[in-house]
């Protein structure tokens, strides 16, 4: 594989981003970062007329101290893209920010925050995948016809054949986590995208969930970890090997760490099943799967999250289905005429919003 391939993946994350020619951009990768990726993400950025600079670090702990020196050169520019695997979102330096999470019906209102994070969530290849080269405009068409349809409901449900029901309320004019144009939401935006944030812990959540994968731990659980949630907290964790050992450890560590507060599902296209598998941190099955979460609220002083995919749940909103297994997103979405319409422009929509195609075979580009 060379830059060349991964070209047309990074001019898709610039204009997700709006990075604009003569931005100042500081690409924070740590020394497990793909360095492939790193040349063409400075290859795209100089062609594109940006300025970048690239700053490698040690790894980062989840929680873990930044240096300041990495605070200080993101403060300086106009885009901080954070390369796989760097994630700053959980460390009391970033908290400290005050970022807020942006709710689908204020972004829209809000200009792009400086300096703009970039969450590129890419090992290597990523960039030559159909993953990131999915046109942006089709995506953001596809999330406002999920937002027309989850935004009017109240009533989340998700159920799978191992023992997953749960429902939760939810104020559908708050959702999060989506991207509807170009440097949206004005914090920040991941790369790829594809997301649907419902539930953030301020309805009522019932019922019992099956982790089967979690955020920062290769691969799937030895066995899916059981969450009983009750009045919106998580009452008793079963299962989940050493992960759910270390749960129960940590709802004694830290009071209030099992507040049940996110629910989460993907719509993009192109998201691997495999690969979120692979990925410790998991961005594809976020992209693809119902996704559920707990932990102290964000201004909490000792800040702790749990979360992770709900593999092959079948995610309900007022009773519609959404999400069926194997994460395929319910076909109406990919049917709306206004989204075949879009699709087209980019070639036979049938091959465009396909998950996967046979076609493809040998050819490296999708998966």
């Amino acid at each position: 594989m060379n830059v060349s391939d991964m070209i047309k993946g990074v001019m898709n994350m610039i204009e997700a981003a709006d990075i604009r020619p003569r931005d100042e951009v500081l690409i924070l990768a740590d020394v497990r970062s793909d360095a492939l990726s790193l040349d063409a993400i400075k290859s795209g950025l100089i062609a594109h007329g940006a300025i970048p600079s690239l700053l490698i670090t040690e790894p980062i702990k989840r929680y873990g101290h930044v240096p300041q020196h990495v605070l200080d050169a993101m403060a300086a520019v106009d885009v901080a893209i954070w390369v796989w695997p760097v994630f700053l979102t959980f460390t009391p330096a970033h908290m400290a920010m005050g970022r807020n999470r942006e709710q689908s019906g204020s972004q829209h209102k809000e200009a792009r925050a400086k300096p703009y994070h970039v969450y590129f969530e890419g090992k290597a290849g990523l960039l030559a995948r159909d993953y990131a080269k999915f046109p942006n405009k089709l995506l953001w068409k596809i999330a406002e016809k999920v937002r027309d349809v989850v935004g009017a409901g109240k009533i989340v449900h998700i159920v799978d054949d191992i023992g997953t029901d749960l429902t939760a309320t939810y104020d559908g004019s708050k959702l999060y986590g989506m991207q509807f144009r170009a440097g949206d939401p004005p914090g920040r935006c991941h790369f790829p995208w594809g997301r649907c944030g419902v539930y953030d812990g301020s309805g009522d959540a019932n019922g019992v969930v099956h982790i089967s994968a979690v955020q920062g731990v290769a691969g799937l659980l030895p066995e899916p970890m059981r969450w009983e949630v009750k009045d919106g907290w998580v009452t008793d964790v079963r299962g989940g090997g050493p992960i759910g050992v270390e749960t129960k450890k940590m709802f004694e560590q830290v009071p209030g760490s099992n507040k049940f507060v996110e629910i989460m599902f993907g719509y993009h296209p192109k998201a691997s099943i495999q690969y979120g598998i692979e990925d410790p941190l998991h961005w594809e099955l976020n992209g693809k799967m119902p996704w559920a979460g707990l932990g102290t609220p964000r201004r909490h002083n000792v800040f702790r999250h749990i979360d992770g995919s709900v593999m092959n749940g079948r995610l309900f909103i007022n009773d519609r289905l959404i999400v069926d297994k194997f994460g395929m997103l319910d076909p109406s979405f990919y049917a709306d005429a206004e989204v075949v319409a879009l699709a087209r422009e980019f070639g036979d929509p049938d091959e465009v919003l396909a998950p996967v195609s046979h076609a493809a075979h040998g050819s490296g580009t999708l998966w």
